[in-house]
Protein backbone atom coordinates (compact mmCIF):
# COMPACT_ATOMS: atom_id res chain seq x y z
CA UNK A 1 0.00 0.00 0.00
CA UNK A 2 1.24 3.68 -0.83
CA UNK A 3 -0.04 6.97 1.12
CA UNK A 4 0.12 9.18 -1.80
CA UNK A 5 0.82 13.23 -0.61
CA UNK A 6 2.63 14.44 -3.92
CA UNK A 7 -0.58 15.18 -5.63
CA UNK A 8 -4.60 14.89 -4.88
CA UNK A 9 -4.43 12.72 -1.21
CA UNK A 10 -4.43 9.38 -1.68
CA UNK A 11 -4.36 5.47 -0.43
CA UNK A 12 -3.53 2.93 -3.30
CA UNK A 13 -3.76 -0.85 -2.53
CA UNK A 14 -2.38 -2.89 -5.28
CA UNK A 15 -2.63 -0.32 -8.04
CA UNK A 16 -6.56 0.89 -6.67
CA UNK A 17 -7.32 4.15 -4.80
CA UNK A 18 -9.05 3.27 -1.27
CA UNK A 19 -12.46 4.94 -0.59
CA UNK A 20 -11.78 7.82 2.30
CA UNK A 21 -14.50 10.01 1.89
CA UNK A 22 -15.09 13.62 1.91
CA UNK A 23 -12.17 16.31 1.75
CA UNK A 24 -11.93 17.16 6.05
CA UNK A 25 -11.20 13.17 5.93
CA UNK A 26 -8.60 13.56 3.31
CA UNK A 27 -7.26 16.14 5.50
CA UNK A 28 -6.91 14.07 8.70
CA UNK A 29 -5.44 11.60 6.39
CA UNK A 30 -2.33 13.89 5.55
CA UNK A 31 -2.16 15.77 8.82
CA UNK A 32 -1.13 12.20 10.52
CA UNK A 33 0.82 11.09 7.30
CA UNK A 34 3.61 13.80 6.96
CA UNK A 35 4.03 12.52 10.41
CA UNK A 36 4.25 9.01 9.58
CA UNK A 37 4.34 6.67 12.37
CA UNK A 38 4.62 9.05 14.57
CA UNK A 39 2.09 10.30 17.25
CA UNK A 40 -0.22 13.84 16.54
CA UNK A 41 -1.55 15.50 19.31
CA UNK A 42 -5.47 16.32 18.68
CA UNK A 43 -4.69 19.66 19.08
CA UNK A 44 -2.43 19.56 16.40
CA UNK A 45 -4.90 17.63 14.15
CA UNK A 46 -7.24 19.81 14.56
CA UNK A 47 -5.18 23.33 14.08
CA UNK A 48 -3.76 21.37 9.97
CA UNK A 49 -7.66 20.30 9.71
CA UNK A 50 -9.54 23.43 10.06
CA UNK A 51 -8.62 27.49 10.34
CA UNK A 52 -11.34 28.20 12.26
CA UNK A 53 -12.21 25.14 14.40
CA UNK A 54 -16.01 24.20 14.88
CA UNK A 55 -17.46 23.71 18.13
CA UNK A 56 -17.23 20.29 17.78
CA UNK A 57 -14.44 19.95 16.35
CA UNK A 58 -12.99 17.49 18.62
CA UNK A 59 -15.36 14.86 18.32
CA UNK A 60 -15.65 15.52 14.64
CA UNK A 61 -12.29 14.39 14.19
CA UNK A 62 -12.98 11.03 16.19
CA UNK A 63 -15.55 10.54 13.57
CA UNK A 64 -13.04 11.14 10.78
CA UNK A 65 -10.64 8.66 12.90
CA UNK A 66 -13.38 5.78 13.07
CA UNK A 67 -14.28 6.04 9.61
CA UNK A 68 -10.41 5.67 8.26
CA UNK A 69 -9.44 3.02 10.53
CA UNK A 70 -12.36 1.43 8.61
CA UNK A 71 -11.46 2.46 5.30
CA UNK A 72 -7.51 1.32 6.01
CA UNK A 73 -8.46 -2.09 7.30
CA UNK A 74 -6.88 -5.03 5.21
CA UNK A 75 -3.93 -2.02 3.70
CA UNK A 76 -1.63 -2.98 6.66
CA UNK A 77 -1.99 0.64 8.00
CA UNK A 78 -3.70 1.48 10.89
CA UNK A 79 -4.30 4.84 13.25
CA UNK A 80 -3.79 4.13 16.73
CA UNK A 81 -3.89 6.21 20.05
CA UNK A 82 -0.04 6.93 21.08
CA UNK A 83 1.40 9.57 23.51
CA UNK A 84 -1.68 11.81 24.36
CA UNK A 85 -2.66 11.83 20.26
CA UNK A 86 -2.90 9.83 17.10
CA UNK A 87 0.37 8.27 14.77
CA UNK A 88 -0.60 6.52 11.44
CA UNK A 89 0.78 3.46 11.71
CA UNK A 90 2.50 2.34 8.80
CA UNK A 91 6.14 2.71 7.42
CA UNK A 92 6.73 5.90 6.58
CA UNK A 93 8.88 4.75 3.01
CA UNK A 94 4.89 4.45 2.03
CA UNK A 95 4.35 8.12 2.31
CA UNK A 96 5.53 9.49 -1.30
CA UNK A 97 6.54 12.29 0.54
CA UNK A 98 9.19 10.65 2.95
CA UNK A 99 10.41 8.81 -0.27
CA UNK A 100 10.72 12.26 -1.59
CA UNK A 101 12.65 13.84 1.30
CA UNK A 102 14.43 10.74 2.06
CA UNK A 103 15.57 10.44 -1.85
CA UNK A 104 16.67 14.51 -2.69
CA UNK A 105 18.79 14.08 0.91
CA UNK A 106 20.89 11.05 -0.46
CA UNK A 107 21.22 13.47 -3.63
CA UNK A 108 22.76 15.76 -1.70
CA UNK A 109 25.38 13.57 -0.31
CA UNK A 110 26.16 11.94 -3.84
CA UNK A 111 29.70 12.50 -4.55
CA UNK A 112 29.14 11.86 -8.27
CA UNK A 113 26.68 13.14 -10.84
CA UNK A 114 25.26 9.79 -12.23
CA UNK A 115 24.21 8.65 -8.92
CA UNK A 116 22.97 11.91 -7.80
CA UNK A 117 20.89 12.30 -11.19
CA UNK A 118 19.45 8.75 -10.89
CA UNK A 119 18.35 9.45 -6.96
CA UNK A 120 16.84 12.60 -8.31
CA UNK A 121 15.24 11.17 -11.19
CA UNK A 122 13.37 8.88 -8.68
CA UNK A 123 12.42 11.60 -6.44
CA UNK A 124 10.86 13.52 -9.39
CA UNK A 125 9.17 10.41 -10.27
CA UNK A 126 7.27 10.75 -7.34
CA UNK A 127 5.19 14.13 -8.31
CA UNK A 128 1.76 14.05 -9.63
CA UNK A 129 0.70 17.42 -9.31
CA UNK A 130 0.54 19.99 -6.43
CA UNK A 131 1.18 18.38 -2.44
CA UNK A 132 -2.13 17.97 -0.84
CA UNK A 133 -4.48 18.81 -4.08
CA UNK A 134 -8.23 19.49 -2.47
CA UNK A 135 -7.10 19.86 1.22
CA UNK A 136 -8.20 23.39 2.27
CA UNK A 137 -6.76 25.25 4.67
CA UNK A 138 -3.49 27.77 5.86
CA UNK A 139 -1.78 24.28 7.14
CA UNK A 140 -2.28 22.50 3.73
CA UNK A 141 -0.90 25.79 2.21
CA UNK A 142 2.08 26.13 4.11
CA UNK A 143 2.94 22.19 3.52
CA UNK A 144 2.65 22.61 0.24
CA UNK A 145 4.13 25.33 -0.95
CA UNK A 146 6.97 24.21 1.24
CA UNK A 147 7.27 20.68 -0.65
CA UNK A 148 7.06 22.47 -3.53
CA UNK A 149 10.18 24.07 -2.88
CA UNK A 150 11.87 20.81 -2.20
CA UNK A 151 10.30 19.78 -5.44
CA UNK A 152 12.44 22.41 -7.40
CA UNK A 153 14.93 22.51 -5.84
CA UNK A 154 15.43 18.64 -6.67
CA UNK A 155 14.66 19.75 -10.20
CA UNK A 156 17.68 21.96 -10.60
CA UNK A 157 19.75 19.72 -9.07
CA UNK A 158 18.66 17.11 -10.98
CA UNK A 159 19.60 19.51 -14.33
CA UNK A 160 22.44 20.30 -13.36
CA UNK A 161 23.84 17.11 -12.98
CA UNK A 162 23.01 16.23 -16.85
CA UNK A 163 23.54 19.65 -18.18
CA UNK A 164 27.51 19.05 -16.70
CA UNK A 165 27.16 15.75 -17.95
CA UNK A 166 26.66 17.15 -21.50
CA UNK A 167 23.03 15.69 -21.74
CA UNK A 168 20.89 19.67 -22.34
CA UNK A 169 18.38 17.66 -24.73
CA UNK A 170 17.56 15.75 -21.59
CA UNK A 171 17.13 19.09 -19.54
CA UNK A 172 15.10 20.95 -21.90
CA UNK A 173 12.90 18.34 -22.51
CA UNK A 174 12.39 17.78 -18.88
CA UNK A 175 12.09 21.27 -17.63
CA UNK A 176 10.51 23.05 -21.23
CA UNK A 177 6.55 22.29 -19.75
CA UNK A 178 7.67 22.53 -15.95
CA UNK A 179 9.13 26.06 -16.08
CA UNK A 180 5.77 28.53 -16.60
CA UNK A 181 4.43 26.58 -13.92
CA UNK A 182 7.39 28.09 -11.34
CA UNK A 183 7.58 31.26 -13.66
CA UNK A 184 9.24 33.11 -10.54
CA UNK A 185 11.67 30.02 -9.79
CA UNK A 186 15.32 31.58 -10.86
CA UNK A 187 17.27 28.26 -10.66
CA UNK A 188 15.10 26.69 -12.89
CA UNK A 189 15.04 29.49 -15.75
CA UNK A 190 18.61 29.58 -15.16
CA UNK A 191 18.80 25.75 -15.93
CA UNK A 192 16.83 25.82 -18.90
CA UNK A 193 18.31 29.09 -20.46
CA UNK A 194 22.36 26.92 -20.01
CA UNK A 195 20.28 23.41 -21.86
CA UNK A 196 18.82 26.02 -24.81
CA UNK A 197 22.06 27.64 -24.84
CA UNK A 198 23.65 24.44 -25.19
CA UNK A 199 21.46 23.33 -28.34
CA UNK A 200 22.07 26.26 -29.98
CA UNK A 201 18.44 27.24 -28.91
CA UNK A 202 20.21 30.84 -27.80
CA UNK A 203 16.98 33.28 -28.97
CA UNK A 204 14.56 30.99 -27.08
CA UNK A 205 16.71 31.19 -23.52
CA UNK A 206 17.14 34.73 -24.00
CA UNK A 207 13.09 35.45 -24.56
CA UNK A 208 12.69 32.87 -21.41
CA UNK A 209 15.24 35.08 -19.20
CA UNK A 210 12.88 38.34 -20.55
CA UNK A 211 9.92 36.75 -19.75
CA UNK A 212 11.59 35.97 -16.02
CA UNK A 213 12.40 39.63 -15.69
CA UNK A 214 8.64 40.41 -16.88
CA UNK A 215 7.76 38.56 -13.96
CA UNK A 216 10.18 39.43 -11.55
CA UNK A 217 9.03 43.05 -11.88
CA UNK A 218 5.71 43.16 -12.22
CA UNK A 219 5.34 40.57 -8.82
CA UNK A 220 8.01 41.73 -6.73
CA UNK A 221 9.44 44.87 -7.91
CA UNK A 222 13.18 43.12 -8.67
CA UNK A 223 15.22 42.40 -10.81
CA UNK A 224 16.54 38.87 -11.87
CA UNK A 225 19.86 37.93 -9.93
CA UNK A 226 23.54 38.95 -10.78
CA UNK A 227 24.22 35.27 -11.68
CA UNK A 228 21.50 34.85 -13.69
CA UNK A 229 22.01 38.37 -15.20
CA UNK A 230 25.78 37.92 -15.95
CA UNK A 231 24.62 34.36 -17.92
CA UNK A 232 21.92 36.75 -20.05
CA UNK A 233 24.85 39.19 -21.14
CA UNK A 234 27.34 36.37 -21.88
CA UNK A 235 24.45 35.44 -24.82
CA UNK A 236 24.50 38.29 -25.64
CA UNK A 237 27.64 38.96 -26.03
CA UNK A 238 28.08 35.25 -27.53
CA UNK A 239 30.35 34.20 -25.38
CA UNK A 240 31.42 30.67 -25.26
CA UNK A 241 29.10 28.41 -23.49
CA UNK A 242 30.33 28.41 -19.65
CA UNK A 243 30.22 25.05 -17.62
CA UNK A 244 28.00 24.94 -15.18
CA UNK A 245 29.93 25.71 -11.88
CA UNK A 246 29.87 22.72 -9.30
CA UNK A 247 28.60 24.64 -6.72
CA UNK A 248 25.65 26.19 -8.20
CA UNK A 249 23.01 26.40 -4.42
CA UNK A 250 19.91 28.49 -4.60
CA UNK A 251 18.88 29.67 -0.72
CA UNK A 252 15.19 27.61 -0.25
CA UNK A 253 13.51 31.10 -0.28
CA UNK A 254 14.81 31.47 -3.63
CA UNK A 255 13.06 28.63 -5.17
CA UNK A 256 10.02 29.53 -5.58
CA UNK A 257 9.48 33.49 -4.82
CA UNK A 258 12.69 34.53 -5.98
CA UNK A 259 13.87 37.43 -3.77
CA UNK A 260 11.48 39.91 -1.93
CA UNK A 261 12.00 43.12 -3.05
CA UNK A 262 13.97 44.10 0.81
CA UNK A 263 16.85 41.95 -0.25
Amino acid sequence: MDVRLLGPVEVTLDGRRVPLGPPQRHAVLAALAVDADRPVSLRTLIERVWDDPPDRATDSVYAHIARLRQALTGTGAAIERRGGGYALEVDPERVDAHRFRRLTRQAQNARDDTVRAALLAEAVELWRGAPLTGVPGDWAARMRYGIEQQFVGALATWAQAHLRQGRPDMVVAELTPLVPHYPLAEPLADMLMRGLWALGRTAEAVALYARLRGYLADRLGVEPGPELRALHLRMLRGDAEPLVRAGLRAQPRDLLLARSPGQ
